[in-house]
This record gives C-alpha cells, sequence and structure tokens, in this order.
C-alpha cells in the first residue's frame, strides 16, 4: 500500500475524512506544503503489508492525527 494511501485509510477509520481517495489528495497537499523541497513521488513508495497494518491498528480510536508528522514517521520506511 502506497504511504498516502495508509494515511489516507487511517484518517478515514477515524472519521477525520469522507472518503479515502480525496484523503490521498490531502496528504499530497500538505506533503508539498509542508516538504516543498521534497519529491512527493519518492516518498510515495508501497509499504509492506506489516508496516501498514501497524499503523491502521495504532490509529484506531484517534481524535487527532497530525498529517505532517505521520509523514515524517513513514519518510525512511
Amino acid at each position: 500500500m502506497l504511504k498516502s494511501k495508509l494515511i489516507a485509510k487511517c484518517l478515514f477509520q477515524c472519521n477525520m475524512i469522507s472518503d479515502v481517495q480525496n484523503g490521498e489528495y490531502a496528504v499530497q497537499n500538505i506533503f508539498i506544503e509542508y516538504f516543498p523541497d521534497h519529491s512527493f513521488d519518492k516518498w510515495n513508495s508501497n509499504l509492506p503489508d506489516n508496516v501498514v497494518n501497524h499503523f491502521l491498528e495504532a490509529s484506531k480510536g484517534s481524535t487527532t492525527i497530525h498529517v505532517d508528522s505521520f509523514i515524517k514517521d513513514l519518510w525512511d520506511l
């Protein structure tokens, strides 16, 4: 799963966005805003299933997800 889709799914499961596809666009826009000197396409790589499952489980029930921090957390994965 792509990093942007993972973040969008976490936001969606916590009822912070209405659909995953628009959430992915929002993640891209936040990336561009916070990390203008970096490539979104290079950062937005596929993650292994165990990493995806970890973050989906960890974010369940969250009331706040800071997308810029989430992007940083996934940077080197």
